[in-house]
């Protein structure tokens, strides 16, 4: 059956809808989805220009005059402007790729959009932020304490926190350093993403009676131009193992008294005490001789006793 003409003015009006579709959107087309790239360094002073906009994208700047231009941005910072007059892409705020990137990834794109209207025209613009050394490396915590027992054997190993550095590349960390020390020194792991892992080692058995706490000083620092560093003091507390029992000056004493001394004099002796947290035992001889005095009378004992003796013994 024929066609009604109401339906077929219908039909031809979305033909025609979408053939306009069609030609305003492959007009775009060629323009939105070609990227021009630049790349800067980041940190880069306010009126920088990044680009001439103009002459890298075949624009006339006599029409632009008298064409709407607006940059779409993505991002919450309106960091480029572009210069009607000149055609030149130029930087309005401070462009810093650790906060437009804070994952640190390898590549940091600031990626933007320049619409011209009357005709409509899009371009796409991809802007690589590059990094320069403008962070020093730093220790979350200035001081760590680590308690190490004197017993500990030459050898053992004991972690010690990274430094973190938001620079990437040449510009974060390269190396650690330690302070001079004839007990320690640091050995440096790397890890399959980079990542420096630092230990400190012992080279030197400790006593704690000697010194009861080494302070050392790490130091981090990156592969940048000029070369910035951080430090963290390490205190190392070294733990009693009780080692070393109490002593006399002498291991035997001799000492002369009279028998007849009276009682609660008091000798005295020289003892080092010990010291240790669980104390041990000392022990000495002390030998006492007691002199005589003359301090009793001679005693006689008389017994009587009758006996008979006649008057012609012998003599003898």
């Amino acid at each position: 059956s024929p066609i009604p003409p109401h339906k077929h003015i219908h039909t031809l009006m979305q033909r025609m809808a979408l053939w306009a579709a069609s030609f305003v959107f492959a007009a775009v087309w060629p323009c939105a989805f070609s990227v021009t790239r630049y790349s800067i360094a980041e940190e880069m002073e306010r009126g920088s220009v990044v680009a001439n906009l103009a002459a890298d994208l075949g624009l006339d700047l006599n029409s632009l005059q008298d064409r709407e231009v607006k940059l779409d941005i993505f991002t919450n910072k309106r960091y480029l402007d572009f210069n009607k007059k000149t055609g030149e892409l130029y930087i309005v705020e401070n462009i810093n790729r650790e906060y437009l990137c804070p994952a640190k990834p390898t590549s940091c794109f600031l990626k933007l959009d320049v619409v011209i209207e009357n005709p409509l025209r899009i371009f796409n613009i991809e802007l690589g932020i590059t990094d320069i050394n403008d962070n020093a490396p730093h220790f979350r915590r200035d001081k760590v304490e680590l308690d190490v027992s004197e017993s500990a054997a030459p050898g053992e190993r004991f972690s010690l926190p990274n430094a973190v550095d938001p620079d990437v590349g040449i510009n974060t960390i390269k190396t650690y350093k330690l302070s001079a020390s004839e007990h320690f020194t640091i050995e440096i792991q790397t890890g399959s993403d980079g990542t420096q892992y630092v230990d400190l080692v012992l080279t030197k058995s400790l006593d704690r009676e000697e010194t009861a706490a080494h302070h050392l000083i790490l130091t981090a620092v990156d592969g940048g131009v000029p070369v910035r560093s951080g430090t963290a003091i390490i205190v190392v507390r070294v733990q009693d193992t009780n080692d070393n029992p109490p002593r006399f000056d002498n291991q035997i004493y001799t000492m002369n008294m009279t028998e007849n001394t009276p009682v609660e004099i008091v000798y005295s002796f020289t003892l080092y005490t010990d010291k240790g947290t669980h104390p041990l035992l000392g022990s000495c001889k002390v030998v006492v001789h007691v002199t005589d005095v003359n301090d009793n009378y001679p005693e006689i004992s008389i017994q009587s006793v009758k006996n008979t003796v006649p008057e012609n013994i012998p003599v003898g």
